[in-house]
């Protein structure tokens, strides 16, 4: 009787493995992965002068093979950009013009071909110029290179009376205080003490003042041009007869982004 059982089981054995039973084949070097990787999380863009920098958080997923960026110019329609290796979480992308508007998101996919959805965070950027190391005067005894104009920064310092000067600098003998001043309508707004000027990623929309602001050396000033375009600027070096400040501007009317790039003194 037991002989006949252990027969009946190795019969029904074979059939499983060998396929006699319709649905019960077994492949045993079928290892098919077909579960896609995990959304990249924390997906962020820091602005630049003529570039972005996109960053985010590295997935764990053993059988990771890289990352997708995508970059569109709404929230909704994207185009891939690139492709990065596993363990990259960085990419700067330096195909940008200043004064345009950026979305981008992130995908991972592994080495099956499996590709997540794209990241859900609203990654969007508007790169913008800067510089460093502008030197004004004091307009009342070098009136032509007292004044800046932040639309036109490559002139340098500029003569403070003309009508497309933003702000210019001089020394008040009689408080013994340092100012910037302006006569076209710029606003301008002291934000406190910052070691860089990178230090400030966004400019307030409100609390603005006119015509006038002390100057502190170290502060960060924000500013609004009659164009409604934001700047900020950070005082380096200031004496009596002289300021020494970094700016950044961005040349997309209304928008208060005004984050740090990579480029560095």
């Amino acid at each position: 009787m037991l002989a006949k059982i252990d027969k009946i089981l190795t019969i029904l054995l074979a059939i499983l493995l060998f396929g006699g039973i319709s649905g019960c084949y077994i492949d045993a070097n079928d290892n098919t992965d077909n579960e896609p990787p995990a959304v990249p999380r924390g997906v962020r863009t820091i602005t630049g002068d003529e570039q972005v920098i996109i960053e985010w958080y590295p997935n764990g997923e053993y059988d990771l093979a890289g990352y997708q960026v995508w970059r569109g110019r709404d929230d909704t329609n994207f185009d891939l950009l690139t492709e990065v290796s596993e363990d990259t979480t960085r990419y700067v992308d330096k195909t940008v013009r200043n004064g345009e508007t950026y979305f981008y998101a992130v995908s991972a996919y592994d080495v099956d071909g499996n590709e997540s959805e794209l990241s859900p965070e609203d990654a969007w950027d508007t790169p913008r110029p800067e510089g460093r190391n502008i030197t004004l005067d004091d307009y009342q005894t070098f009136p032509e290179r007292s004044g800046f104009d932040f639309s036109r920064p490559e002139k340098g310092s500029v003569r403070w009376d003309t009508p497309a000067t933003d702000v210019y600098f001089a020394f008040d003998a009689e408080r013994n205080a340092t100012y910037l001043y302006s006569d076209n309508g710029t606003f301008m707004q002291d934000l406190g003490y910052h070691e860089n000027l990178d230090a400030v990623d966004i400019v307030p929309k409100n609390g603005y003042v006119e015509l006038f602001v002390e100057l502190i050396e170290g502060h960060v000033y924000a500013i609004n041009t009659p164009d409604n375009n934001f700047a900020k600027i950070h005082v380096r070096e200031l004496y009596e007869d002289a300021v020494v400040f970094d700016w950044a501007y961005q040349t997309d009317p209304g928008n208060v982004q005004l984050a740090p790039s990579l480029k560095r003194p």
